[in-house]
């Protein structure tokens, strides 16, 4: 399901903060207003081709039941001889735990793609209001 509609098709990611377990993604809507996606109790996260200039297609984000056997493939059973067994019982976890899988698309750039506890979008302005430094 895309998250945002189409607020943030043609936006750009400017960057992202590791502070484990937690990770910020800065994000913009093609009209420049600046945003950060907080997404806390990450337990797995790929990000490819950060480049300069990031333009985003789509944001997706599913939870729970709504979590896919392939949102697992982050976690790289696959390589496993019990690959499969393995995926569908962290699948599994991770439905019972209502964890979010959190997907950006790139037109251009950056592919970002995380599984965690919860995802926040807030202004950016609003960073600092939440003591992360």
């Amino acid at each position: 399901m895309n998250a945002y509609d189409s607020k943030f098709h043609d936006g750009f990611v400017d960057g992202l903060l590791i502070r484990e377990p937690q990770v910020i993604i800065f994000i913009r809507t093609a009209s420049n207003e600046s945003f950060a996606l907080v997404a806390n109790d990450v337990t797995r996260m790929r990000v490819d081709s950060l480049l300069q200039g990031n333009v985003i297609f789509d944001i997706v984000m599913r939870q729970g039941e709504d979590l896919t056997r392939s949102d697992v493939d982050v976690y790289g059973f696959a390589a496993s001889p019990d690959g499969e067994k393995l995926a569908v019982d962290k699948l599994e976890r991770l439905r019972t735990e209502n964890r979010v899988a959190l997907e950006i698309n790139p037109s251009y750039g950056c592919e970002c793609f995380l599984i965690a506890q919860a995802v926040t979008l807030i202004p950016r302005s609003e960073l600092k209001n939440l003591n992360l430094w």
